[in-house]
């Protein structure tokens, strides 16, 4: 136990944090290259080729490249169990021009690293160097997955299809997600749905197209529309059952070519977010038959194209203990915190318990710092995070789960 300055026992820093945070400024280091030279879904191959770098740097040399299509994997090969867990990152931007004056800002127009992406990258690299060096002592082998595409590419998917839990078979995997309503450092476990199933829905209301000045003799597919979409939110409040998360946001509405024609068409666009079953049900009918008739009723037609998208993702308890007990090793009992409801964002990281088969599940990482200015919530242009804080828990959290699932 080591003495504070008035005499007092503080606890003593837990090994793997102490190594965690002599890596601060390496951590540092590669977040912020990252940051600075952010790459969308799917093609991220500067970045693939930089944390390649940096793992041989490391002294890791196990690795593979080109895993659906831009992955990189990595195994730390322990000395002792033949037992395989994986731990996974993510490392595609966003297209959004970023805000921070920052000197590590994005140095490519119109993209940024807005939701985390880069640390998680440089937390698990932290997460590699840190089980590097206890290799010799690991109860089993660790799989670190960079990951692409997380952003709508179904990234997690296409690594699945090309063989990442496998060679050898890995029998549980583990994450980290930044978020900006957790006090910064702090980790956020939860139990059950984590994240909502995500779907797209594409809508057109057809109409015909007439003077403005007669309306009588055609239909008004922007009237209709309106109806259609009050309709919509409607059904959600007063048909659904008020207890289950949900919601269905349109965010792109076109219709009209002149201001004194009636438009003959108007197509919506938007998503859906759903955790229990049953309410997507239920919202899926709603718009494949219901809306047909009420937009029918007001003379149009509607044609509805709903694209399935990522899965709902449920954290299994196993790998949830694992997140939990290595969260209080890394930072003890009192910023170890509670997450009481799923979000509904999508996370492809789905794909490795419903697809891959294996026990899956993710833990939340805190950025707010009220007083540092690090509010921004995630996919905003002024995300940010201090980052001499956040990483080391992040990559000592990532380590001490590994070594907790191993040992499960």
């Amino acid at each position: 136990m080591a003495k504070t300055r008035r005499g007092r026992k503080s606890p003593a820093v837990h090994p793997v944090m102490a190594a965690a945070i002599k890596l601060r400024p390496k951590l540092r280091q590669w977040r912020r290259h990252i940051h600075m030279y952010p790459e969308p879904s799917m093609e991220e191959q500067e970045t693939a080729a930089y944390v390649v770098e940096q793992l041989r740097e490391i002294g890791l040399h196990e690795m593979k490249t080109g895993v659906g299509e831009t992955g990189v994997t990595c195994l730390v090969r322990g000395g002792k169990g033949r037992k395989t867990v994986a731990l996974r990152a993510d490392m595609d931007a966003l297209e959004i021009e970023e805000q921070n004056d920052v000197e590590y800002a994005s140095r490519k127009p119109g993209l940024m690293h807005a939701c985390g992406h880069d640390a998680h990258t440089a937390c698990l690299l932290g997460a590699g160097a840190i089980l590097s060096g206890m290799a010799g002592k690991l109860p089993g082998n660790v799989k670190l997955v960079f990951q692409p595409g997380e952003e709508g590419s179904a990234g997690a998917l296409k690594m699945i299809q090309d063989g990442c839990l496998q060679k050898p078979k890995v029998a549980a995997i583990a994450g980290l997600h930044l978020m900006h309503d957790l006090p910064s450092g702090d980790i956020g476990i939860r139990r059950g749905y984590r994240n909502a199933q995500t779907d797209e829905i594409d809508m057109t209301i057809h109409g015909v197209s007439a003077h403005a000045a007669a309306p009588h003799e055609g239909v008004d597919a922007i009237a209709v529309a309106s109806q259609a979409l009050i309709a919509v939110q409607q059904f959600l409040a007063r048909h659904t059952d008020a207890v289950d998360r949900k919601l269905l946001t349109f965010g792109i509405i076109e219709g009209g070519t002149r201001p004194n024609i009636l438009a003959d068409a108007v197509r919506v666009r938007g998503t859906i977010r759903t955790i229990e079953p049953a309410g997507r049900e239920a919202i899926l009918t709603f718009l494949n038959k219901d809306l047909r008739k009420l937009v029918a009723a007001m003379g149009g037609k509607l044609t509805v194209r709903i694209e399935e998208g990522y899965p709902p993702l449920k954290n299994d308890d196993s790998v949830v203990d694992a997140l939990e007990a290595a969260a209080t090793d890394i930072v003890g009992e009192g910023r170890v915190v509670e997450v009481p409801v799923p979000g509904l964002g999508g996370e492809d990281f789905a794909y490795f318990g419903i697809e891959g088969g294996i026990p899956a599940a993710m833990s939340r990482l805190g950025t707010r710092d009220e007083k540092k200015g690090f509010t921004s919530p995630l996919h905003s242009s002024t995300f940010d995070c201090d980052d001499a804080k956040v990483l080391p828990v992040g990559a000592a959290h990532l380590a001490q789960t590994a070594i907790r699932m191993l040992r499960g």
